[in-house]
């Protein structure tokens, strides 16, 4: 694969994540409108499984030596997206992840 194309596949793995991101906050905010509390058992569903699917990445090193450093990564990545669209500004009781 050249160069060019892995740049095309990483762009267009950007955009993916960029429009799935902004999907996920739109989503998160009509559920949070709709029904707070049923929202709230959702997110923490959400959350629960993001957690549990970085620990078995750890621990089954899925991704390599580099299983532990891609988790932190993710989970970083994700924490700040789950708390931005879940309308939390700290930590949650509920948040696992």
């Amino acid at each position: 694969m050249g160069d060019e194309a892995l740049t095309e596949e990483q762009a267009a793995e950007r955009l993916s994540h960029y429009l799935l991101k902004e999907a996920y906050h739109d989503l998160a905010a009509v559920l949070l409108s709709a029904n707070a509390k049923a929202a709230e058992s959702l997110f923490y569903a959400i959350e629960k499984r993001t957690a549990d699917a970085l620990r078995a990445i750890v621990s089954d090193r899925t991704e390599g030596a580099a299983s532990t450093r891609i988790a932190r990564t993710v989970g970083g990545e994700l924490h700040e997206l789950f708390a931005g669209a879940h309308g939390r500004t700290a930590a949650a009781p509920q948040q696992v992840a």
